[in-house]
């Protein structure tokens, strides 16, 4: 029988060596997205009454990422100095973070930000213009002077179900869960029930 030489010995430490690396990178890749955050859809349902109605308008809440948290400061900071014009002006400078879409309309969150929870986490997102539906509708309302952007948290528990809130238009300070919280809106906040994530 012949014994393997040194030479043989070496190649055959180098190959399984190379194996191993291979299998680490293959097993941290999911672990290295998970991390960053996204991208993952919520839909949802918004209790929608206006002085006359009360219907339901449906939506989705796409985030392709979270927000880094360098940007996240950036805000913050321009909040803290600037108040909720300088806010809005960070914000319109940060990185698309996704996308709210309601009916036909679509709007840019530039705001999103995931924290945990004792039963899950929860989820704030703030979209660069102000929000209006009624209904299944999106009708082509004005802004009240000041009032910018349009500000969601949802809570999601572990299974992805969940419930949460939506100011359409708000001016925002800071402080709350989020680090940004609603000084004043120009309605009253939504309501948003049976939200669940989407299971790609």
């Amino acid at each position: 029988m012949r014994l393997p030489t040194v030479r043989s010995i070496r190649a055959l430490a180098v190959v399984t060596a190379a194996l191993f690396a291979a299998a680490a990178s293959l097993g941290a890749a999911p672990q290295s997205k998970k991390k960053g955050g996204g991208p993952e859809t919520f839909n949802g349902k918004a209790k929608v009454a206006t002085g006359t109605a009360t219907g339901d308008a449906y939506f989705t809440i796409q985030i392709d990422h979270y927000t880094p948290e360098k940007d996240l400061k950036a805000m913050e900071q321009a909040l803290q100095t600037g108040g909720s014009d300088g806010f809005v002006q960070a914000l319109r400078k940060a990185p698309v973070a996704g996308h709210l879409k309601v009916g036909d309309k679509s709007f840019t969150i530039r705001w999103a930000r995931q924290k945990p929870t004792e039963k899950g986490r929860v989820i704030s997102i703030v979209t660069d213009a102000p929000v209006y539906f009624v209904g299944a509708g999106l009708p082509d309302a004005q802004s009240r002077a000041g009032f910018d952007v349009a500000v969601a948290q949802m809570n999601i528990d572990t299974s992805g179900l969940g419930e949460g809130s939506i100011a359409l238009a708000a001016k925002v300070k800071p402080g709350g869960q989020a680090g940004v919280e609603i000084q004043d809106y120009a309605s009253e906040p939504v309501k948003l029930v049976s939200i669940m994530r989407v299971i790609s």
